[in-house]
């Protein structure tokens, strides 16, 4: 035991500080100092592994309420920020102060435990990666995360400068300054550990920092680790609540987490982590819109409630967090290992809390808002199937199989082998994030090819619509006009030629357009004219829907004639009925030979068509091809 550690342990011992009978100090390259059963001890269950006393913990509130406080040194920001130093910066600047001015400290000797800020590489956290390493984390969400937080870092070490009263900006340097921050970050506590603390004044409303634990931030992790934490007037224990034998590492659980936040807050990952998950996010037009339909709704579910600001009580192990329903469109999806009746496993997958129900949102069209997924659900497949359900599974699963694509292409000119132990750990990582989407898309796509019948030993959802569907389901005489109007306008009509020349709107918007002269006479009883036949029972029952939710007849002209069309719009509507036009001067019995096939109800029809479908992938070839087909659930 070097002489540092043997410093530490006296002063912590010497303050009130103790480990447990049989608890050691060890060092290991790859483990650092941590806690260990000494040999011929046992470890038994509920006995105390290391206690510290509220004395030792540092803390905002050495820097606030001392007789001399370490606040005193900040003022005005000069840039005229107007809003006040954080607790958590507040702590990592005292912390610097305390490392500057040595052994003056009274937690010189805990210091000094600590990695050196100025070796090569005192922390494996990403923040610490060379660009060697950084390359590990190519196309990862990590390193875009990495980037965040590394500019927050330095914005809020600029905002500390810019606050100094004395101007001494060179006790406070940047190097240092990440050295404190990276020690908050790996080895803090929550605040709450004070909470009953007769030496300061903890509520949940004052912005403190974490707090560091002198002593109970020397227990590594393992998420199978069983402990109890005791937080009294006076002290904060960690007790085992297992039996431990001679020589065994004495281990924390830092409470579930994947190997994206492990790398990050820590340097390291773990095996077949179970918490382990991939990050996803719906971007800033899909949270803008979120947010503006949630404001036209009562706040009757966390998601309503956190978008108008109504408080939640959830929270995290060693932070406090938003809801899981707080509008971020920010989520995860983890693999989840089931049991069926015979006891086989069997892989699932869930996605994080409230993640589905904003993505339903997002995704729905103006009269399904409410009708997609609750707080609570965390599978894509639970419950009645709707077009909106339909809609988010064939997003997320684009999403999903996009990040997959452009992940394998970053990992191209990778090296064969990681060469340090950062590296190992950001490949271990990268090859899980691999694993979860490959796994997670092949088992929404599997589901999308179920329902549309594309699996033989399933039967197809007949409400879901493809456009192989509406060229064969329908009277023999509807269908005739309708490929004949294809042949003349696309020049083809073979589905998979008309997917791959991406004309879906425009033979779905031609084929919404003759179902309703096909049953226009008569629509609102939902029977066809008595010289043709009647449709399917579920595609007349859809049209009455279409009817009675878009508008009737007389209104279709005035109504979707005021309503501006975009550039793009106006230009397949006017294609549509060009191509219709021509088609009935080469079949002039056509039902496209209708006058009223004009150009204000093609418009109208193609609004329908992109209100009601949905984009959906490749559900017969490879992920990346662009054949992605829009499809048409009959609510």
């Amino acid at each position: 035991m070097d002489d540092k550690v043997k410093n530490f342990q006296t002063w912590f011992h010497k303050r009130g500080g103790f480990f447990g009978e049989g608890v050691e100090l060890h060092y290991r390259p790859l483990r650092g100092l941590h806690l260990r059963i000494a040999p011929e001890f046992n470890l038994k269950p509920a006995s105390c592994i290391v206690s510290c006393p509220h004395t030792l913990s540092l803390s905002s509130f050495n820097a606030s309420e001392d007789p001399d406080p370490f606040t005193r040194q900040f003022g005005d920001d000069a840039a005229g920020d107007p809003s006040p130093l954080s607790g958590l910066n507040l702590l990592r600047f005292f912390l610097v102060e305390q490392y500057q001015i040595g052994s003056r400290s009274f937690w010189w000797p805990y210091i000094q435990t600590l990695p050196n800020p100025y070796d090569d590489y005192p922390f494996d956290t990403p923040t610490y990666y060379d660009d060697d390493d950084m390359k590990w984390l190519q196309g990862t969400s990590l390193r875009h995360s990495t980037r965040i937080i590394d500019q927050t870092w330095r914005d809020e070490h600029a905002q500390g400068l810019r606050r100094l009263r004395h101007g001494n900006l060179d006790r406070y340097p940047w190097e240092i300054y990440k050295w404190a921050a990276t020690v908050v970050q790996s080895r803090s506590f929550s605040p709450r550990a004070l909470a009953s603390s007769h030496r300061y004044t903890y509520t949940p409303e004052r912005d403190f920092s974490p707090v560091l634990l002198p002593g109970l931030d020397l227990l590594n992790h393992c998420p199978a680790a069983r402990v109890t934490w005791q937080w009294t007037e006076e002290v904060c224990n960690i007790l085992s609540d297992q039996q431990l034998s001679s020589g065994t590492e004495i281990l924390n659980n830092y409470a579930p987490k994947s190997n994206e936040e492990l790398i990050m807050g820590y340097g390291f990952s773990l095996f077949k982590n179970s918490s382990d998950h991939c990050n996803l996010a719906l971007g800033a037009v899909a949270v803008a819109h979120i947010k503006a339909v949630l404001r036209q709704q009562p706040a009757s579910t966390p998601t309503q409630q956190a978008s108008q600001g109504v408080e939640s009580s959830m929270t995290k192990t060693d932070q406090v967090q938003d809801s899981p329903c707080s509008i971020t469109g920010v989520g995860w999806v983890r693999l989840i290992h089931n049991r069926n009746d015979q006891k086989e496993n069997i892989m699932g997958y869930m996605f994080s809390p409230g993640f589905l129900e904003q993505a339903s949102i997002a995704f729905s069209n103006a009269r399904e808002h409410g009708q997609g997924f609750s707080c609570t659900d965390t599978t894509l497949f639970s419950g009645p199937v709707t077009r909106n359900k339909l809609h988010t599974a064939c997003a997320i699963a684009m999403m999903l199989q996009k990040h997959h694509v452009d992940l394998k292409a970053s990992s191209v000119h990778l090296p064969r082998w990681p060469h340090n132990q950062r590296q190992f750990h950001a490949a271990r990582y990268r090859r899980g994030q691999l694993h979860i989407l490959h796994a997670v898309t092949n088992s929404v796509i599997t589901s999308l090819r179920c329902l549309a019948g594309l699996d033989p030993s399933w039967p197809r959802d007949k409400r879901l619509i493809r456009l192989e569907h509406i060229l064969k389901a329908g009277p023999k005489e509807f269908l005739i006009d309708f490929r004949a109007v294809l042949h003349v306008g696309f020049g083809t009509r073979n589905a998979e030629k008309i997917r791959r020349q991406m004309l879906l709107d425009s033979a779905f918007t031609i084929w919404l357009c003759g179902l309703w002269l096909w049953t226009s006479p008569t629509i609102d009883s939902a029977t066809s004219l008595p010289d043709r036949p009647a449709l399917p029972t579920r595609t007349a029952d859809w049209m009455t829907f279409v009817h009675r939710t878009y508008g009737d007849e007389s209104e279709i002209g005035q109504r979707w004639a005021k309503i501006p069309a975009s550039e793009e719009g106006k230009s397949l509507t006017e294609s549509c009925y060009y191509i219709i036009k021509a088609a009935a001067k080469k079949h002039p019995r056509s039902v496209y030979s209708d006058p009223k096939a004009d150009v204000g109800r093609l418009l109208w029809c193609l609004r329908v068509i992109r209100e009601e479908t949905f984009m959906c992938p490749d559900l017969e070839g490879q992920a990346g091809d662009e054949t992605d087909e829009i499809m048409l659930f009959l609510d």
